[in-house]
């Protein structure tokens, strides 16, 4: 360091396609860049890296990390360390960019709030992604997040309740999107992406039945403590201003706004991902739909008990409506068969819970075909894209109306 500014040598910047141009137009323009290296998938970084080993093999060079993807900031540290790069040499530029935001997902959320809420949605990605709060009656908004089970719904709805009780208590309707007739036999902790949930959304590890993940809980929770103090780090905060210094960082509004284009691309379904999926070679069933986990099926059960519980206590009038969300067809189709034995499962564990109260009801809309077998409606084969989601929306709305 001379003169108070950071010095540098050669850089290269794994980046998010999303932040793309944001990156390359706040940059300082006398920074020596290596390479420019999109990292939205996991084996676009390993060949990027195993082909381009000698742009990582020079002296004095800095790493800038733009992902929010914390398994693909894991194979690239992997990889860097593999090659000599001390980890002082990584910025992890994303976690800075954030530095205004609260660390939990859900306090960003409920702090763009400007009004009292008339409608909550809460679930998993399908729900993040297909469902367009600004379309629903009153003023609403979407806790869903990718990988978010029946217990981090509870848990969010508890805190929120506990934090931010003025905000919430006049809400008249709750949509719960219950991922798929798997969703019980679901748990966040015990999945390849806990981490990935866990660095968006804030929270901790916590120790589970059948935990076999290759880090311990109090590794990963050391790992996430590092990653969550970053946003704090004034010195690590210089290093990134002196590198983009006509950067933007939002605020919680802002980021909202950006969060939502980035979970609702205005992509389509490609054909090639439909013919990838049909091949023979792919994996089609996952874990949860070939296993029965039963003490996490217990678990979940009664976490969803305690989420109507505690949604009767904040207002004994609000509407819980569940909803199914569907995946393009040719998905639907194939799962048919594994879906003999999960659907009536969850069904009857579903009426079970519409029986004890009255202000639960469920919608299955996976038989909605107009939506389903249209692939200019999804960005994937399970995810709505924005088109998608604004017709979904109406049905949802409807069913609004309905049970109100």
């Amino acid at each position: 360091m001379a003169g108070g500014q950071f010095i540098y040598g050669k850089t290269n910047y794994f980046y998010q396609s999303f932040y793309e141009n944001l990156l390359k137009e706040s940059i300082r323009d006398d920074i020596e860049i290596l390479a420019w290296i999109p990292c939205d998938t996991i084996p676009a970084v390993t060949d990027y890296i195993q082909t381009h080993f000698s742009l990582f093999q020079t002296t004095n060079l800095t790493i800038c990390l733009m992902t929010s993807k914390f398994q693909i900031q894991a194979v690239i540290r992997q990889f860097l360390s593999i090659l000599g790069i001390d980890s002082s040499q990584i910025l992890d530029i994303y976690q800075l960019y954030l530095h205004k935001l609260p660390i939990k997902q859900y306090q960003q959320i409920i702090r763009s709030c400007t009004a009292p809420l008339d409608g909550m949605i809460f679930g998993i990605s399908h729900g993040q992604a297909g469902i367009l709060e600004d379309l629903l009656p009153g003023n609403a908004l979407n806790f869903c997040s990718s990988s978010q089970d029946i217990y981090f719904n509870t848990k969010i709805l508890s805190a929120l309740a506990e934090e931010s009780y003025n905000a919430i208590c006049h809400t008249k309707y709750i949509i719960f999107d219950m991922f798929d007739y798997t969703y019980f036999n679901f748990d966040t902790i015990l999945t390849n992406e806990c981490q990935n949930y866990l660095t968006a959304n804030g929270f901790f590890c916590e120790n589970r039945h059948d935990y076999h993940h290759s880090q311990s809980v109090d590794d990963i929770n050391h790992c996430l403590t590092e990653i969550f103090a970053l946003r704090s780090d004034t010195s690590a905060f210089q290093r990134f201003l002196t590198l983009f210094p006509q950067i933007h960082c939002p605020d919680v509004q802002e980021y909202q706004n950006e969060y939502r284009k980035l979970m609702r691309p205005d992509t389509t379904l490609h054909q090639d991902a439909i013919a990838a999926y049909l091949s023979p070679s792919t994996p089609v069933f996952s874990s949860i739909q070939r296993h029965v986990y039963e003490p996490t099926i217990q678990f979940q059960i009664a976490n969803f008990a305690e989420f109507l519980h505690l949604v009767y206590c904040i207002n004994p009038n609000i509407k819980v409506i569940g909803v199914l969300l569907p995946k393009y067809y040719v998905v639907e189709e194939t799962e048919q068969t594994v879906n003999q034995l999960w659907k009536p499962y969850f069904e009857n564990i579903v009426s079970s819970f519409q029986e004890k109260y009255a202000n639960f009801t469920f919608c299955d809309l996976k038989n909605l075909t107009d939506i389903s077998h249209n692939p200019d409606f999804y960005q994937d084969l399970t995810h709505l894209n924005f088109e998608g989601a604004r017709h979904l929306t109406n049905y949802i709305v409807s069913a609004i109306s309905e049970h109100s």
